[in-house]
């Protein structure tokens, strides 16, 4: 990765720890941030040099409020340098954590740290690494959720938002002129217009929500390879003809000032396997943007061109970052952790343009910068301006120069910049942005709505969390202060941004007032067919199915949008048993209906809600709606009416609900209730079904709960050889059926003991179920299989209770992190390793769950609690007299060899009198009595630290 700093150099992010599959990351190693510079403006290096080599997993860099942001996951990192001399002042500091590395997909975890125009740091992660993320300590039940896609993180106020969710792996975003944000992504599409709240496609798995029901496809109108096939056919040169295949990295929309004219404003991103840059025109339609394929823009002969990313320069000119490798994830030939290299791409001969630090220059020159031809300028201008604010310097000649800039004469691309600077300042108030929503330019008052929400919300958290009744009431009043103004904009307002911007702007409104603006957004009859507004508005509305249904029933009633229409009814449909109120009221209103399109739209969302169901309760207004439309002439009106008559009569047949569970063209809600309806029916062929659907993706689950039925060891055995084709977030469930019976567990315990399922998959809790089945062998096997567990004596308990007490994230603040090193030098180090020092006795701690401190104190307060099969201790007798104790690290037929603290033996099994694996780790218990409180403090806080810290101080 890379990013620029005000004086022209580029950091670049080196990633060292990323390793071959089998070993994920290499903790033994560090990762670095390097800074190049070119100090005579010739356009070529001068000089480099290292700002850190003290982090692992570093996946992105950004510079700027004082120091370094960081993304390693599982944290966002800041290095402090406030004197900008490129030393650390400090240790790196976690900002943000739990961007998850999922360990059966490594790859597609957290990345891509940039500025955005509102000064807020944006960031990406892919689909296939859920998160949790929050500051330090956050309690999980107000985390923000990262389901892939973007989020952002203000640096001042210190508030995270996560912007939207799916895609397979977004690798690359930036903004228009206008400040429009647009990503780009592998496998599944390509490009995106990255709206916030969007719920966007993502291959192999349903959104998390169940109520999204769909999902917003990629706004480009073309591939980059053969649909018709599979992704994966898409390399060595096979989809060169249509861009070069499904990979793509970085995205650069260019707006320097040294290529040709015809490119500004077009987006650029790598393309991996077709080793070139794709050119993508985006052009306004709709509410949004639709991407046409330009003219590739350059191709690398070299085979070992992996391109990564691209940025445009303080001169025009491109640079493109290169992996210069073989392997599409790294590692095919081999891990090259040393040949990566930076390309620079210009238009004839670069004009050498002197700037000196953007970041010295006054308020007036920074505001001038903000006409540049070249955004780089414009950037680095805003980011210095947002710096100054932050440090509490004068803002008055800024805003008043970014108010002339600002002024009606300029053109908008100007004054648009003015704007967003104008608000990173601190300067635009709620005033200004008001007048913003007349400005005769779509963009502003686009981004004024932007704004102005920004606002309510800066001083507490944002999106689906815990928020104090505070901060509700102050976004409610705020928001009540601005419905008319936005009740305006959505029903005359002539763009389709604007609309598409409130639409957006929904979810963060208080749910009780999301209703009557979509009521008014929904009623724009233009707006029927657009690529999101119909989605997006359902997205905005799912709080309000959940909290008050019969709230949905007039926007039901004034939705000109077909497809929101079908959604509502069948939210509300869903819920006939247990709310029927609602989805009758909304029943009555199909029966008074003239409009054929309301009434089958409305019918469809219920016969979709019930889909699969073999019978329903009949609502009271049903026989109404019968009665109504029994001489409906449209036969697919005719067809769901009589299809919904069974489901509220005598139920639909078996056969019926066995076809639709079955058929891998029907939607897969209904064949999963109509999988469950089977469950619930036990028919003969019960069974049979299940199996047949035991390895379908996004079904088995509820396949796996149906075979949990029958008690039978091929049973068990299907379960178990289906256990790797469930998604990761799935396993746990199909864990807690194998647990349940001895015949499961006993198939679990055997494909662990090949090798089959990960030993690490199984929790202590799922272990403990185990033990709960009384069954001797099983126990034994559990023993030999994943290792001893036992509960901690009542001394232990209360020892892990007082400490945790004790050491609270305020107090482990104050910890010095150095001398918990040297602590943990002398009493860990000699079994332990942790950042690549340290013995290899016990577990390497470098990956573990460290950062929990239950995790921590369980471990070290009683050691032998839950020993891992690999770390036990055993106990070994030589006919000579001597007792070796240690692990044993391998076996042959003709020698054994065991390790201790201080050594490695092999001994002849024929000098071995007698061996036994003892229950008890080889950890010694009482680490913590000989240290003081401070001691106590300083190694843990060590221990939970992300990142290696220096070494204390000499005496």
């Amino acid at each position: 990765a890379m990013t620029w700093d005000g004086r022209g150099r580029l950091w670049i992010a080196e990633n060292y720890t990323y390793a071959e599959r089998a070993l994920r990351f290499d903790l033994g190693l560090r990762d670095r941030v390097v800074i190049f510079e070119d100090k005579d403006g010739d356009g070529h290096f001068d000089s480099r040099k290292v700002f850190t080599d003290e982090v692992q997993m570093l996946t992105s860099v950004e510079v700027g409020h004082g120091g370094v942001w960081l993304m390693c996951p599982p944290r966002l990192l800041f290095i402090p340098d406030r004197n900008g001399d490129d030393i650390p002042d400090g240790p790196a500091e976690t900002v943000l954590d739990g961007f998850t590395v999922a360990r059966d997909n490594y790859h597609n975890f957290a990345n891509g740290l940039r500025w955005g125009p509102d000064g807020w740091l944006y960031g990406r992660c892919g689909a296939s690494c859920p998160g949790l993320i929050g500051r330090p300590g956050t309690p999980a039940a107000e985390r923000m959720p990262l389901l892939g896609g973007l989020w952002r993180y203000h640096p001042v106020r210190k508030t995270v938002e996560v912007l939207n969710s799916g895609t397979t792996n977004p690798w690359g975003h930036d903004w228009t002129a206008e400040g429009e944000p647009f990503f780009v992504n592998t496998v599944n599409g390509h490009l995106w217009h990255a709206i916030p709240g969007a719920h966007f496609v993502r291959p192999h798995t349903t959104d998390p929500n169940p109520s999204v029901y769909e999902l917003i496809d990629m706004h480009a109108d073309h591939w980059h390879f053969d649909t018709g096939r599979s992704w994966t056919d898409s390399r060595d040169g096979k989809a060169n003809s249509l861009g070069g295949g499904h990979a793509h990295q970085g995205a650069m929309i260019y707006q320097g000032d040294n290529w040709p004219a015809e490119y500004r404003g077009r987006l650029f991103t790598l393309n991996f396997h077709g080793r070139r840059a794709n050119q993508e025109i985006l052009e306004r339609s709709g509410s949004g943007y639709v991407a046409h394929h330009g003219q590739d823009f350059f191709l690398g002969a070299d085979p070992w061109f992996r391109g990564i990313d691209l940025s445009s320069g303080p001169d025009g000119g491109v640079f493109v970052l290169d992996w210069s490798d073989t392997g599409e994830c790294h590692d095919s030939t081999g891990v090259h952790r040393k040949s990566g290299r930076i390309f620079k791409i210009t238009y004839g001969e670069p004009k050498v343009k002197p700037f000196g630090d953007v970041r010295k220059k006054s308020a007036a020159e920074l505001a001038e910068l903000h006409r540049s031809p070249n955004e780089w300028f414009v950037r680095q201008a805003r980011l210095a301006l947002a710096e100054r604010a932050e440090a509490g310097e004068s803002t008055v000649d800024a805003k008043a120069a970014l108010l002339k800039l600002f002024g009606k004469g300029n053109d908008p691309i100007t004054r648009l910049r003015a704007m967003l600077s104008l608000n990173v300042i601190g300067a635009a108030d709620e005033a200004f942005l008001r007048a913003q929503l007349r400005d005769p330019n779509e963009h502003l008052r686009a981004w004024a709505i932007r704004l102005l929400t920004d606002a309510w919300l800066l001083d507490g958290p944002l999106g689906p969390v815990a928020q104090s009744r505070e901060q509700m009431d102050n976004v409610t009043r705020a928001a009540e202060g601005l419905r008319s103004e936005f009740a305006s904009l959505a029903k005359s307002d002539p763009s389709g941004l604007v609309r598409l911007t409130l639409v957006s702007t929904l979810q963060r409104l208080p749910v009780s007032q999301r209703a009557p603006l979509a009521s008014l957004l929904v009623s724009r009859f233009e707006d029927a067919a657009d690529h999101n507004l119909p989605l997006l508005v359902w997205y905005g509305l799912i709080p309000v199915a959940n909290s008050d249904p019969a709230a949905l029933v007039p926007v039901a009633a004034a939705c000109q949008w077909p497809k929101t229409r079908r959604f509502i009814a069948r939210r509300l449909a869903e819920e006939i048993e247990k709310t029927p109120q609602p989805i009758n009221e909304l029943l009555t209103r199909v029966a008074s209906s003239k409009s054929a399109e309301f009434q089958g739209d409305i019918l469809g969302g219920v016969g979709d809600a019930l889909a699969g169901w073999r019978k329903a309760k009949k609502p009271a207004a049903w026989d109404s709606v019968q009665q109504a439309l029994h001489n409906a002439t449209d036969p697919m009106l005719r067809d769901r009416l009589r299809e919904l008559s069974a489901v509220f009569g005598d139920g639909r047949a078996l056969d019926e609900v066995r076809r639709i569970a079955l058929d891998g063209k029907a939607p897969l809600n209904a064949r999963a209730a109509a999988l469950q309806s089977l469950i619930d029916s036990r028919p003969d062929d019960l069974r049979a079904v299940c199996e047949r659907l035991l390895n379908e993706s996004r079904l088995n689950v509820v396949a796996a709960r149906g075979l949990a039925i029958y008690d039978d060891p091929a049973v068990a055995v299907k379960l178990v050889q289906a256990y790797n084709k469930f998604h990761s977030t799935e396993r746990p469930q199909v864990l807690s059926i194998l647990v349940s019976r001895k015949t499961f567990a006993a198939a679990l315990l055997s494909s662990m003991a090949k090798g089959g399922i990960p030993r690490v998959d199984l929790s202590v809790f799922q272990v403990r179920q185990i033990r709960s089945l009384g069954d001797p062998e099983l126990n034994q096997s559990l023993t030999q299989v994943w290792g001893e567990l036992r509960d901690s004596p009542a001394d232990k308990r209360q020892t892990m209770a007082r400490l945790k007490v004790s050491l609270t994230p305020e107090v482990l603040s104050k910890a010095d992190k150095s001398r918990g090193r040297g602590l943990f030098a002398s009493a860990c180090a000699v079994c332990h390793r942790l950042y690549g020092e340290g013995a290899v006795v016990g577990p390497d701690l470098t990956g573990s769950g460290r950062e929990n401190i239950d995790y921590l104190l369980e471990n070290i307060v009683d050691p032998s609690a839950v020993v891992n099969a690999d770390f036990r201790m055993s106990i070994v007798k030589l006919k000579d007299g001597r007792v070796l104790n240690g692990i044993i690290t391998a076996k042959t037929e003709r020698t054994l060899t065991i390790r201790s603290v201080t050594e490695t033996s092999t001994v002849e099994q024929s000098e071995i009198e007698s061996s036994e694996t003892s229950a008890l780790s080889q950890m010694p218990e009482g680490l913590l009595e000989s240290l003081s409180e401070q001691q106590v403090r300083d190694l843990v806080a060590y221990l939970r630290h992300p990142t290696q810290v220096p070494l204390p101080a000499a005496p």
